[in-house]
């Protein structure tokens, strides 16, 4: 049986509270906390160990079961919260009952990279989870996030991002490292002078995806080599994660017939 943590001042509840709360105490302290059975069962299969793990007292689920067994199969502490207390500890409106604490993840580029990802003033958490969630669906080798960009770690960019942490380098970069990638750089804009069926997406390219209130930035155009955009029919345009989605599926389809 579990000793159930009550009191707030705790040191594990005090940690996963700035955690959750603070980009500047995350980067510090290299942890990021996930929230909910899913995520945390994504990053157990994707290879990461938890530094521990809160549950709440009441926690009743089936797939608890099997995270709790590789949990005990790893010996990572798993402690156990009162109700009300872990609730205020969540963000969600019907919280699972379960939090733990991860090292951020810190993915090598891979050897001969083909297809970067660049983030660019992209500020809302949802689409800056979505996009790394289609980054890696559509095989991109690496996100680089520019200045200006949400903190990738933020609880609702990792919500949305549904694992997608654990399985691809995120990068925080500046436009000179750009400058040295050595591809082709695209970038994304309603008014781009080539609409995306008609370049070649087969080459080694980097994508710049800009935020959603302004486009791309003025440095963005300076470095792309080409801007493009997306050929639609009706209704306004696209927000960043549904633009970044569409493109990215784009280039898997030219690469997988080529």
């Amino acid at each position: 049986m579990l000793e159930i943590i009550t009191s707030p001042q705790n040191s594990r509840v005090k940690q996963v509270r700035l955690l959750l709360s603070s980009s500047k105490r995350r980067r510090n302290e290299q942890k990021i906390v996930l929230e909910g059975t899913r995520l945390v069962q994504d990053a157990i299969e994707a290879g990461a160990t938890p530094d521990y793990v809160l549950i709440r007292e009441d926690i009743d689920s089936e797939q608890w079961e099997v995270i709790s067994y590789q949990l005990k199969a790893q010996q990572v502490p798993i402690l156990s919260v009162e109700q009300t207390l872990f609730n205020t500890l969540s963000d969600t409106q019907n919280p699972q009952g379960l939090l733990a604490v991860f090292p951020t993840p810190e993915l090598p580029i891979p050897t001969n990279p083909t297809l970067f990802l660049i983030v660019d003033h992209v500020s809302d958490p949802g689409n800056l989870g979505t996009i790394l969630r289609s980054a890696v669906a559509a095989g991109v080798d690496a996100i680089l996030l520019l200045s200006g960009t949400v903190d990738p770690y933020n609880p609702k960019v990792v919500r949305a991002a549904m694992g997608a942490h654990f399985r691809i380098p995120i990068l925080r970069t500046n436009w000179e490292y750009i400058k040295t990638l050595g591809v082709q750089i695209v970038g994304a804009d309603a008014q781009g002078e080539q609409n995306i069926f008609s370049i070649d997406w087969t080459k080694s390219t980097a994508l710049i995806i800009g935020g959603e209130t302004y486009g791309l930035s003025e440095q963005a155009r300076e470095i792309a080599d080409t801007v493009t955009n997306i050929p639609m029919l009706g209704g306004e345009s696209l927000n960043a994660a549904m633009a970044a989605t569409v493109i990215l599926f784009e280039i898997m389809r030219q690469r997988f017939f080529a």
